[in-house]
């Protein structure tokens, strides 16, 4: 959980929530992220960790793949203030159901033509997700979704990782639950789920050193859950 060695660190519900980002947009917040001290105290985050981040076009360029500077900067100034307009939404289950917490990601953006960088600040509500994390949290290095050419890729990345502390793992889902978490187009059928998004995120992972098989798993006729067993390079 070091941001010297880019470590983007989160609690779990956080890693699992609906995030509302294009990955532009994730690029920029998965950069800040490691920048953040996810040890910081309870006590302590809201007067000593610093929650406005400023992230390069170089820094973008390298997470993006991106051959040109100025390009990567141009696309940074557009999605930073797009990201003023995007929440996530948090599902926890408690004694009584389902709790939801909305909550913006950014309160502001600042950026000066020439500069080559962009500052964004969290909000309040977000730190607590990041700061203070003892256990039940996601940590993967930044360098593992470089270059990443769809947000679903990255978002099942983020997903499987969330549910393995180790280079290996399995885990059974509703379909529906995880359609709604990496937030499939509502048009999407099952059938289109698997074939136009889990399946072409597969490859685009598998591609990068990953070995992934998924069982679908039927309650009559219809494909209900679905169960994912992976290893990381």
């Amino acid at each position: 959980m070091k941001s010297k060695n880019e470590t983007i660190v989160m609690k779990n519900a956080l890693a699992r929530a609906q995030h509302q980002l294009k990955l532009a947009e994730k690029r920029i917040i998965s950069i800040a992220l490691t920048k953040i001290n996810s040890t910081a105290s309870k006590l302590n985050y809201k007067n000593k960790q610093p929650r406005t981040i400023k992230i390069s076009a170089r820094e973008y360029q390298k997470t993006a793949g991106l051959k040109n500077k100025r390009d990567a900067y141009k696309d940074m100034i557009t999605t930073a203030e797009t990201l003023m307009k995007k929440q996530l939404t948090i599902k926890e289950n408690t004694m009584t159901g389902t709790k939801k917490t909305v909550i913006n990601w950014v309160a502001a953006v600042e950026y000066e033509t020439g500069r080559g960088e962009v500052k964004i600040t969290f909000t309040n509500s977000i730190m607590p997700y990041l700061c203070a994390i003892e256990n039940r949290f996601t940590a993967y290095a930044l360098t593992e979704a470089e270059g990443i050419k769809s947000i679903y890729t990255w978002r099942i990345l983020e997903f499987l990782t969330s549910w393995s502390k180790e280079k290996e793992g399995c885990r059974k889902i509703a379909l529906k639950d995880f359609s709604e978490m990496i937030e499939t187009p509502p048009s999407h059928k099952n059938a289109d789920v698997l074939q136009k998004i889990i399946e072409p995120a597969i490859t685009e992972l598998e591609k990068r050193g990953w070995t992934i098989n998924y069982e679908k798993i039927k309650t009559g006729r219809e494909i209900t859950h679905i169960t994912f067993s992976w290893r990381k390079p």
